[in-house]
C-alpha cells in the first residue's frame, strides 16, 4: 500500500480591523456561507469564522477569519496586536455611508505588521449615495500601504467572493515568492558551503 502526500496547507489567516457596526462581521459571514445575514450581533472583543479553500496548484488550506469588535473599549484591552499576530492579510473596513470610519481606520493599523497585505474595503455600498460610491480612495490606499481597494455590499455576495479570491491569491502570490528566494538561498548557501 502506497501512502498518497498530503496537499493541505498551512493555515492562512486574515484579519478584520475597523469602526464597529461597518459590517465586517456580515461580509465575513457572508463569504463563509454563501448567504447574505440580515442580523449579527455586535463582535465582543474577536469572533472566529473558517473555511476550507483550495489553492490553483490543488492544494487545500483552512481559511480562518479573525473578525476584531470595533467598539473603542475593545481596542485598549491590549489583545488585539496578540489577535493579529501571524496574519496573512489585513483587510482594513470602513462604512461608505460614514467617511469618519474610513478617517479613524489609522488608529488599526498599530495593530498590524507593515510586512503583510492590506486591502481597503468600503462596505454598504448598496446603502451609499453616488457621490459616496464615488469617493476616490487612492490617497488611503497610499496613506495606509494598502495593495489595492474594494467597495462592496454583503447583499452582493460575487462582490464579497471576489474581495476574498482577490485576497488568497495576493496571499499565495507572495507565500509562492517566498517559498522561491528561500529555495534560492538555500541553494547559494548549498553552493558557498561547496566552493568552501
Amino acid at each position: 500500500m502506497q501512502l498518497v502526500p498530503s496537499k493541505e496547507k498551512k493555515p492562512l489567516k486574515i484579519v478584520l480591523l475597523g469602526e464597529g457596526g461597518v459590517g465586517k462581521t456580515t461580509i465575513s459571514k457572508s463569504y463563509i456561507d454563501n448567504y447574505f445575514f440580515t442580523k449579527s450581533k455586535q463582535t465582543i472583543a474577536v469572533e472566529f469564522h473558517s473555511k476550507i479553500i483550495t489553492h490553483s496548484d490543488k492544494g487545500v488550506s483552512k481559511l480562518q477569519i479573525w473578525d476584531l469588535g470595533g467598539q473603542e473599549h475593545f481596542k485598549h484591552m491590549g489583545v488585539f496586536s496578540e489577535f493579529c499576530k501571524g496574519a496573512d492579510a489585513a483587510l482594513l473596513c470602513f462604512d461608505l455611508t460614514d467617511l469618519s470610519s474610513l478617517f479613524n481606520l489609522s488608529e488599526w493599523l498599530e495593530f498590524i505588521t507593515p510586512a503583510i497585505p492590506r486591502f481597503l474595503i468600503g462596505t454598504k455600498s448598496d446603502l451609499a449615495t453616488q457621490d459616496e460610491k464615488n469617493f476616490d480612495l487612492a490617497r488611503y490606499i497610499q496613506r495606509f500601504n494598502c495593495v489595492t481597494s474594494f467597495k462592496c455590499s454583503a447583499k452582493d455576495l460575487k462582490s464579497v467572493i471576489n474581495i476574498f479570491e482577490k485576497v488568497l491569491l495576493t496571499i499565495e502570490r507572495k507565500n509562492s515568492k517566498l517559498t522561491n528566494i528561500s529555495s534560492d538561498s538555500n541553494t547559494q548557501l548549498s553552493n558557498k558551503l561547496l566552493v568552501s
